[in-house]
């Protein structure tokens, strides 16, 4: 492991106010070199009619169309509630 990623993790750990302990560092360091060894290898890909994604799931709106349609009125909806005062239902107190 070269003293150049260690510096590099440890540069990147004080931008995020982190702190480590060699151990710990030597173990970043290694997966860092492996991520580096990682992004040269998409380096090296041909990826120029690649069309880049938003998401990695192509998955499209799955939801129903927002329509209105009718309802209960306030009062259907009231009638069968243990307490109401016309307007809102009526409950027990959660918050103090």
């Amino acid at each position: 492991m070269s003293s150049d990623k260690t510096d590099i993790v440890r540069h990147i750990a004080d931008l995020a106010r982190l702190e480590f302990s060699e151990h710990e560092i030597g173990i970043f360091s290694k997966q860092f070199d492996e991520m580096l060894s990682y992004i040269s290898i998409i380096e090296k890909l041909d990826l120029e009619n690649v069309e880049p994604l938003l998401h990695v799931i192509q998955a499209e709106n799955v939801f129903r169309e927002d329509i209105a349609k009718p309802s209960l009125s306030s009062t259907e909806a009231l009638a069968n509630a243990p307490k109401h005062d016309n307007v809102f239902f009526k409950v027990p107190k959660v918050l103090k």
